[in-house]
């Protein structure tokens, strides 16, 4: 997943501009099937940082869903998106 977001991260232009940095907190659910749904941004740094966070954990392929005894169920993570200008 890490690997992933590193090579499908951009960093907007209006952000590089404005030499905004920070780390966002992204939630979704995976879903039974292992698609991912109810993407959304658990503490905001700047809007263009926010909607490409969004953007790249949308783009996720499916994930394995988790199971409990036996059964699949609905999963929420939380997971840090880092953008960092060199």
């Amino acid at each position: 997943m890490f690997k992933y977001l590193t090579y499908n991260v951009k960093y907007p232009i209006d952000a590089t501009k404005n030499k905004i940095e920070g780390r966002i907190l992204v939630t979704f659910v995976v879903e039974h099937d292992g698609s991912i749904s109810n993407v959304d941004v658990a503490n905001s740094v700047y809007p263009s940082l926010d909607k490409e966070s969004i953007r790249v954990v949308r783009g996720m392929s499916k994930w394995i869903p988790g199971k409990v005894n036996g059964k699949t169920v609905r999963v929420k993570y939380t997971i840090p998106i880092t953008f960092r200008l060199n």
